[in-house]
């Protein structure tokens, strides 16, 4: 929902501690599988949101979503989650609740760089 100058609201305090959860709960999954395929098993990696990048190993992967997990869980205690990085906006608490992680706006992420 965006409000009457345009803009989105950043999410509201309950939907943050709602977000955190999940963000901690995902950071936990990312780290069970990085310690399993570090110990030499072969865990499902299919489930995680996202693709890999071209030449990415499976370690690499767990380790930069676990560092983008990390990094949201840092915002959240700085007072800076839920607001695009690039032009300052809310982040729409749907998209949040769908990949709690993002950090950009839709529009600012469509934008030619």
């Amino acid at each position: 929902m965006t409000d009457a100058q345009g803009t989105t609201p950043p999410p509201t305090a309950e939907e943050i501690a709602r977000l955190r959860r999940l963000l901690l709960r995902k950071g936990a999954e990312i780290n069970d599988k990085l310690v399993k395929l570090l110990n030499g098993e072969a865990p499902r990696l299919d489930e995680l949101l996202g693709k890999g990048k071209p030449g990415e190993t499976p370690i690499e992967r767990l380790r930069r979503f676990l560092a983008l997990v990390d990094g949201q869980l840092v915002a959240i205690r700085e007072g800076r989650y839920g607001r695009c990085q690039v032009c300052g906006d809310g982040l729409p608490y749907a998209h949040l609740e769908q990949i709690p992680w993002i950090d950009t706006c839709q529009r600012c992420a469509a934008a030619p760089t």
